[in-house]
């Protein structure tokens, strides 16, 4: 089954507004990468990659966790096998992510990236979406003729 992480779960309806729920000193989940990804373009890419196939899996389920918000907060700690359940236990460990990335934006960059962290959540929650099926993003090859940057 899964394995969320130290401490409690957050709430469903929390989880839902993963990349642009305000943190630390107003921070998003957003906020936090651009500025991470001055000294880490790739890692936050893969973060980014991350959010966006749980936004993608998450879309059609929103007016659901509305509704049914306490009531998956408790399947979500009894881990039942539902597949909306599971996607929000897999958004844990990004959640607690995002948290510590959005005080490490709101302090600068004077201090340690949270790299290590990022590198084990990203790979974990990755495995734990292709587990649960969630489609990885197509990358379409840009239209004949465009130019590159750089």
């Amino acid at each position: 089954m899964s394995d969320p992480g130290d401490g409690p779960i957050p709430d469903p309806g929390l989880l839902a507004d993963l990349s642009e729920r305000p943190r630390t000193e107003r921070w998003s989940l957003r906020a936090a990468l651009v500025r991470y990804a001055q000294p880490e373009p790739e890692r936050a890419g893969s973060v980014l990659e991350v959010v966006r196939r749980i936004e993608a899996a998450l879309h059609t389920q929103l007016k659901r966790i509305e509704k049914e918000g306490p009531e998956l907060a408790v399947a979500m700690e009894a881990d039942d096998a539902d597949p909306l359940v599971q996607l929000l236990l897999a958004m844990v460990p990004l959640d607690r992510l995002a948290d510590d990335l959005a005080a490490w934006a709101a302090v600068g960059p004077s201090v340690p990236h949270p790299t290590d962290a990022l590198d084990v959540v990203v790979r974990d929650v990755t495995a734990r979406l292709d587990e649960l099926g969630v489609p990885r993003e197509e990358r379409t090859a840009p239209p004949p003729g465009a130019r590159r940057r750089g």
